[in-house]
């Protein structure tokens, strides 16, 4: 909001205060009416005095200390997430305490029956004092020794009632905790026996240290794993090449190189040698049976023989891997080759061997130490029970041993003020009840006339007329009606004729100097139709309203009084062929007049009637069975044209344009409307219905008119009473 803009803008308070002006009278009543009962009430009431005790609680220890795991049922009074006043105050207000008190008191009404539970209990109140171990106890009651009498009797049962109830208490924590103790005892017991029995089953001393030691043995066999097949990898790659290069077995190789290391096998094999190279010879000069030939070939035989007795000797069961290779053709390279290769053959197959060990190892810690987690649950939950169970067991025995020294004699009640009467009554003072019934009185009262204001459908303003209408507001005709006149209007002065007092339109025409903002109400009209547009001359207008008894007539009539006044020279014409008045307001005949000249029996200079200097009226005429084919037949237009030849201006009394072809079509012969709207009289529907009609069949609407409008409750702004104060003076 814009600090530079007043409150008033956001805020009509004028339109408020303008509702309570309308609806004064049942807002007055009705704040009247709540006045005169509290003022009833206030004379009936009666003093009502309050007695006042203070009790101070100290906490039951009991509860406190039996504040473990598996609380007795009963023992646990006051809970520790609430506030034990609160408990304490309740079981105060308790049933049985009440009852009691009654009866022990012969409490009654005045009618001198006993009091009810509910009847106590509504006067008897008792309150944690914030902050503190207090507890207030009050009660009410027109006879302050009664009241004194009921909070004293009330705190000596209570205070018995709680000591009671905290010696049995104690009593019953006692039995509690020994019965108790056995129990917690032998769970202690069980759930050790428990993790004993558990650990040695799994051999688990203590599992952490296993985990530890199991994953650095598994470290350790990874390690000594990755070695060996490091080793295996290049004792692999050399055996493989020999392997290739010797084209046979490292066994094999193994056996040809002990062979070669025989010396007697060495022997054997060179003299064999030398026998079949000597046999070759003689074989190639001598015949096969030569005695040469045949003691070589027995030397040869003796020599093989002798060979194999070696090599058996030699190799034992390997004997057969050595019988295909010729020893004595291998050469010093080849011999360290095959010695070589051995060695490897012996050392993968150690490897190979060590390896497939290693991985077993890996596989057995492995498969241990993927057990540890359960095995680590099972045991947490174990331990778990245990420490439980230990716990209970020593809070229990704590428990015992605090219960043992507790004394039992001690008041857990202590009165900090007996009960005395307040000085003062605690009801309220009849200036109180008469004070706020006056409050009560002007909110309902407001709330009432806002109600009926809502109610209302009726336009209640000047204001709301120009919210209403888009149109021009062109004068404001106050009501006269006021106490002393006798409901009259006159005419304005120098008309011919006293306007007729027994029309219920209650049509008024001004004349006294004593109504002279009536005067000038309607010279500020014609003023304002004066300077409506210079240029435009607004010659033949026609006054009209949205529903009857708004006054159209009247406001037709004085208007064209005042613009005669102003020596123009003026004809009114009353058009409305269904309801006609202006013969009543002038008190003029009705023989012969607007419809007679539309029926072409009569000349309109013949019609029409003098009432005033500069003013003429052309009264309806008899009442027509077709006035809308009169008023829109070619005679009408040709009345129009000839009298706005003889007259400055001519002004058209209508019927309301709601539901009512004559003015819609008198509408099109005009120069524009005057629209009349009477707060009280239209109501909303009606003038929105107007408003469309207007619109909707594009009338020329030159402003409006305001009838009848009580200035006192009219905004500020709207508001001119210079004349008639200057006429009182």
């Amino acid at each position: 909001m814009d600090s530079n803009l007043h409150l008033e803008e956001y805020i009509d308070f004028n339109k408020y205060w303008q509702v309570l002006k309308r609806r004064w009278v049942p807002a007055t009543a009705t704040f009247a009416g709540i006045v005169a009962l509290s003022v009833a009430a206030a004379l009936a009431s009666e003093k009502v005095y309050e007695a006042e005790a203070q009790l101070q609680i100290r906490p039951d220890r009991t509860s406190a200390i039996l504040n473990i795991n598996g609380d007795p049922d009963g023992l646990k009074g006051l809970t520790q997430d609430k506030d034990p006043l609160e408990t304490e105050a309740k079981i105060f207000q308790s049933r049985p305490v009440i009852e009691k008190l009654i009866k022990e008191l012969d409490l009654k009404s005045d009618s001198g029956k006993p009091l009810t539970y509910k009847n106590v209990k509504s006067s008897l109140k008792a309150d944690p004092v914030l902050g503190t171990d207090i507890l207030q106890i009050t009660y009410d009651n027109p006879d302050p020794d009664i009241a004194v009498a009921v909070v004293q009797r009330a705190v000596e049962l209570y205070s018995e009632d709680y000591a009671s109830f905290t010696r049995s208490g104690n009593v019953r924590a006692k039995d509690y905790v020994k019965k108790e103790l056995p129990k917690a005892e032998k769970s202690v017991r069980e759930a050790e026996e428990n993790l004993r029995l558990f650990q040695n089953r799994n051999r688990t001393a203590n599992l952490n240290e296993e985990t530890t030691a199991t994953i650095g043995s598994i470290s350790a066999v990874e390690n000594e794993i990755d070695q060996v097949k490091a080793q295996l990898q290049d004792v692999d790659a050399r055996y493989s090449r020999l392997k290739s290069q010797l084209g046979m077995t490292w066994q094999e190789a193994s056996a040809v190189s002990s062979l070669s290391q025989s010396v007697g096998v060495q022997s054997t094999l060179e003299q064999l040698q030398k026998v079949k190279l000597a046999l070759a010879q003689k074989g190639n000069v001598l015949s096969d049976s030569s005695p040469q030939i045949i003691s070589l070939k027995e030397e040869q035989a003796d020599l093989t023989a002798l060979l194999k007795q070696q090599v058996a000797s030699t190799l034992g069961s390997q004997q057969s891997l050595a019988s295909s290779v010729n020893v004595l053709s291998l050469g010093e390279l080849k011999q360290a080759q095959l010695a070589n290769y051995a060695e490897l053959g012996l050392q993968k197959e150690g490897l190979d061997q060590r390896l497939a060990s290693l991985q077993n190892t890996y596989t057995a810690y492995q498969k241990r130490s993927d057990n540890f987690p359960q095995l680590q649950e099972q045991q947490r939950q174990l331990q778990r029970k245990v420490t439980a169970a230990q716990s209970a067991y020593e809070g229990l025995l704590s428990k015992s041993k605090e219960l043992d020294v507790l004394p039992s004699d001690i008041d857990k009640v202590r009165v900090v003020a007996n009960a005395a009467i307040l000085e003062d009554p605690v009801n309220p003072s009849g200036k109180i009840i008469v004070a706020a019934g006056a409050m009560m009185g002007v909110l309902f009262g407001m709330a009432l006339a806002f109600l009926l204001d809502l109610k209302d459908n009726t336009i209640k303003n000047t204001q709301e007329v120009e919210n209403m209408f888009a149109y021009p507001l062109h004068g404001i005709v106050p009501n006269i009606d006021l106490p002393g006149r006798n409901d009259r209007q006159p005419q304005l002065p120098g008309s011919a004729t006293p306007a007729n007092l027994n029309l219920p339109q209650k049509q008024k025409l001004a004349s006294e100097v004593s109504m002279m903002p009536l005067k000038e109400a309607y010279q500020n009209i014609q003023v304002n139709l004066k300077l409506l547009d210079a240029d435009a001359r607004k010659k033949v207008i026609a006054i009209t309203s949205s529903v009857p008894q708004e006054g159209k007539s009247s406001v037709s009539a004085n208007l064209a009084v005042a613009r005669s006044e102003c020596g123009q020279k003026i004809l009114l014409v009353d058009a409305d062929m269904r309801r006609p008045t202006q013969h009543h307001i002038w008190e003029i005949s009705n023989q012969v007049g607007l419809i007679d000249i539309l029926r072409r029996e009569v000349q309109w200079e013949d019609a029409i009637q003098n009432t005033m200097p500069n003013l003429d009226v052309l009264t309806a005429g008899s009442i027509p069975n077709n006035p809308v084919a009169l008023l829109d037949s070619p005679t009408m237009r040709e009345f129009i044209d000839s009298v706005s030849k003889h007259y400055d201006q001519i002004i058209f009394d209508t019927p309301p344009i709601n539901g009512i072809a004559d003015t819609k079509i008198i509408g099109k012969l005009i120069d524009g409307f005057l629209f009349v709207v009477r707060p009280g009289v239209a109501d909303y529907g009606s003038a929105s219905a107007a408003k469309k009609t207007l619109d909707s069949t594009r009338q020329k609407v030159l402003g409006v008119i305001v009838n009848g409008a009580d200035m006192s409750r009219e905004p500020d702004y709207y508001n001119s009473y210079y004349y008639a104060e200057k006429s009182n003076k």
